[in-house]
């Protein structure tokens, strides 16, 4: 998600059968569901003419365009489609969201990173095709999506960049998917002067603080996040920001 260097958080290793039965089990309908409307949303966004007129401009992210930064959220939807239509990998270590999404987490001045710098070059590239042809690829994206979840195994090995041989449990897995599509529709909501865009779903926001609040108690345990929340006195500074 970002162009910065990301802080590692330590390994923490998933074994394969933590839940029983849930390789076999489909998706959460509503997940799928929070899915889809967070990429509805996001779709809605990035067809503001307002967005079309500011697209060449800085966002508010980082060595970002505006369009690079909707082309960014598309990607998201196109991998989750490349990923969805190749084998199923076998091998490798099963990490939690912790482990494989919290590396996203940004301290610091920004500094090199590979993977971001080829994140962003590849958006712009995207997005240098053109408000349509984003526009476009995000569309085909979703229609092919929708028949690749329909009945999608929750346990579905999914490979994460972050962590070499690392693979993710496909029901995890998307609902960082939902946090990335939001997220960066709000970076581009954000980023054009006076652009007023409605909130996001609820059921797509309802998963995104599911996913921060494991994130933070991975990083700073269940008690600092717990106090974070409560009592600002004890709290760890920054034990709720994620990313």
């Amino acid at each position: 998600m970002s162009a910065m260097t990301a802080t590692p958080l330590p390994p923490r290793t998933v074994p394969v059968a933590y839940c029983p039965g849930v390789h076999d089990a489909a998706l959460p309908p509503d997940l799928v569901d929070a899915y889809f409307a967070a990429v509805d949303w996001s779709q809605a966004i990035l067809g503001r003419i307002e967005v079309a007129a500011a697209w060449g401009a800085p966002s508010v992210v980082a060595r970002y365009t505006i369009g690079g930064v909707a082309a960014h959220a598309v990607q998201g939807v196109l991998w989750l489609e490349q990923l969805l239509e190749e084998a199923e990998p076998v091998g490798g270590r099963t990490v939690g969201v912790g482990e494989f999404y919290g590396m996203n987490r940004v301290d610091g001045e920004p500094v090199e990173d590979a993977l971001a710098d080829s994140l962003r070059e590849t958006a712009e590239s995207l997005a240098a095709k053109g408000v349509p042809a984003v526009a476009a690829a995000c569309a085909a994206a979703r229609t092919e999506l929708a028949g690749l979840l329909d009945g999608a195994s929750a346990g579905r090995a999914v490979p994460v960049l972050r962590v070499s041989g690392g693979r993710v449990a496909l029901r995890d897995y998307l609902r960082t998917r939902v946090l990335e599509v939001v997220v960066h529709g709000d970076d581009v909501a954000c980023s054009v002067d006076g652009l007023r865009v409605p909130d996001p779903p609820v059921p797509s926001v309802e998963v995104c603080l599911g996913v921060c609040v494991d994130l933070a108690q991975a990083r700073v345990g269940g008690l600092a996040a717990l106090r974070a929340f409560t009592r600002a006195e004890r709290a760890v500074p920054g034990a709720l920001r994620v990313l």
